[in-house]
């Protein structure tokens, strides 16, 4: 039997779509079922830009192959223009062409044409889902070479940063004035004319201020608001927008969904809003979990988180892997 049959070279027997989106024999060897032509299909009519659903819930159980069906089709919304192998999808095409030929056009025409999207993959069950975010977005920014899309991001958040300590911490706001080489008046016009050396003067201060911590000028930022402007900005670097995947999202809700945060519920429920109302400046969000949110929800939660994450649950469409 050795002779006639190999295990693949590298075989894993779990998809990590942030590592394998540029793995072709991962995409080469995936095995398309009508199954995964369902999900292909509700996802790619979602990027016509008069889609109002963008925001998903894809549920399976384990060894579903969900994570593997996400990883092809975020490979075909974002591998464009870069030397593209078109025999990566050949395999897939071909079901299509057979089984669902309208799809296969489809799907052609927008393999061939001008429309891309940029994957952010979401990882890690932290207690915190802003965190996940943020960490998922400089990542992917960096990785991308796209770091430089958002510049003013990190003046206007030492501006809020200021503004916060003025008004809740009043301590911490004298030992600023006292520290600054101009007025707090003058600091605040220099960062909001983008003046480098002011913020370089906040970042080198913030630790002194706050017992040695490390400015994130992502943090003082409404995460949808975030996304929505980095979604805007890549417009004008040949994308149309972006796609978020949050892969393995039941690994949080086991370990979060008591103790998270309302915000972290509204950030879900906000996201979900932006994405289904974006139109021609896309945003796409997708949770993948083994099952659905009402099967975390315990009995004994408080009522107003019953009604936030049902609230959540309500905001997406769930599509269950067969």
């Amino acid at each position: 039997m050795k002779e006639l049959i190999e295990i693949a070279k590298g075989f894993q027997t779990s998809i990590n779509i942030a590592y394998d989106l540029h793995d072709d024999d991962k995409i080469k060897r995936f095995i398309p079922t009508m199954s995964s032509l369902e999900v292909i299909e509700d996802v790619l009519l979602s990027t016509v830009p008069s889609s109002s659903s963008r925001a998903r819930l894809l549920i399976g159980a384990y060894g579903r192959g969900k994570s593997h069906i996400i990883l092809v089709l975020m490979s075909m919304l974002f591998r464009k223009g870069n030397g593209l192998d078109k025999d990566l999808f050949g395999a897939l095409l071909d079901k299509m062409k057979s089984h669902n030929p309208d799809l296969y056009r489809f799907t052609k025409d927008y393999i061939d044409g001008d429309q891309r999207l940029l994957p952010i993959i979401v990882r890690g069950s932290s207690t915190s889902l802003t965190q996940s975010f943020l960490n998922a977005l400089q990542q992917t920014l960096n990785a991308e070479g796209l770091s430089d899309l958002m510049p003013a991001t990190h003046f206007r958040a030492a501006i809020n940063q200021i503004e916060n300590w003025r008004e809740n911490y009043p301590d911490t706001y004298k030992r600023l004035i006292e520290s600054l080489s101009k007025s707090v008046n003058d600091f605040s016009l220099a960062l909001n004319e983008y003046d480098a050396n002011a913020y370089e003067e906040f970042a080198k201060l913030y630790p002194t201020l706050t017992s040695g911590s490390v400015f994130n000028p992502l943090l003082g930022f409404d995460i949808v608001e975030l996304y929505d402007s980095i979604a805007a900005t890549l417009r004008g670097k040949g994308y149309s927008g972006l796609y978020v995947v949050y892969d393995e999202f039941s690994k949080y809700l086991e370990s979060s969904i008591a103790t998270a945060k309302n915000s972290d519920i509204k950030l879900l429920q906000d996201f979900a809003e932006r994405c289904d109302r974006s139109g021609n400046r896309q945003m796409h969000l997708m949770l993948i979990s083994h099952k659905d949110i009402a099967n975390y929800i315990d009995t004994n939660l408080p009522k107003d988180k019953v009604d936030g994450w049902r609230g959540v649950s309500g905001r997406f469409k769930h599509i269950s892997l067969h």
